[in-house]
């Protein structure tokens, strides 16, 4: 079983939340670096919220979430999201080669639709599991849990695709195999303590689940 992180694996948006978080924390005053946007990749609301209880002093979260939401969509009417390099044909071969996969993702449901759309990646509603649906998000394990119960799959016989810490925390706490792609940073100590491997783009994925027999 292949579960796939969405941000950053398959979709190329990372650098737009990156941008975005920036941008409406600023439209309210706070000053966020982008390394500090960083650490909000796929990461739980209520970490989130801390992260920006340390940056303003206040409970100002949803007020931030809120328009970093509405200044992605108002970019996205214009600029569509894109698939990143390989991500359709890689998905196409699994399915011709009857390898079953799930979209594991911080994203809503209704979110992760719409982008997979965008790129023109063909994944079922019924293929996406949201942290939305559990109690927390990544990098708790919560998520990964959750896709193994509806995939009918121990945690072991998973492997997990991720691109940012937290997803690899999440994952390699659910007792998944995972495997980063790297996106916007390359895996550090504390990356690679979570990860059985790392593959440098999906065509390189896609030879390690040939290899390995995912």
């Amino acid at each position: 079983m292949i579960f796939f992180d969405l941000d950053g694996v398959l979709i190329d948006t990372e650098p737009l939340y990156s941008r975005f978080w920036r941008e409406a924390s600023e439209a309210f005053g706070i000053e966020m670096t982008y390394e500090q946007s960083l650490r909000m990749r796929s990461l739980d609301s209520g970490l989130a919220r801390e992260h920006f209880r340390e940056l303003a002093g206040r409970d100002i979260y949803e007020a931030v979430r809120e328009e970093r939401k509405s200044r992605m969509e108002a970019w996205r009417r214009e600029h569509p999201v894109r698939a990143k390099a390989g991500a359709a044909e890689l998905l196409n071969w699994l399915r011709e080669t009857g390898r079953p996969y799930y979209i594991v993702t911080a994203s809503t449901s209704g979110r992760a639709g719409r982008y997979t759309k965008d790129a023109g990646l063909a994944i079922g509603e019924a293929q996406i599991i949201s942290t939305k649906s559990v109690a927390r998000g990544k990098p708790f394990p919560d998520v990964y849990l959750e896709a193994c119960r509806i995939a009918g799959c121990a945690p072991e016989e998973a492997v997990a695709v991720e691109d940012s810490p937290n997803g690899l925390k999440s994952a390699h706490a659910a007792g998944c195999r995972t495997v980063m792609v790297p996106d916007l940073t390359e895996p550090t100590e504390e990356d690679l303590q979570c990860t059985t491997a790392v593959c440098q783009n999906l065509m390189m994925l896609k030879a390690y689940i040939e290899k390995t027999g995912c």
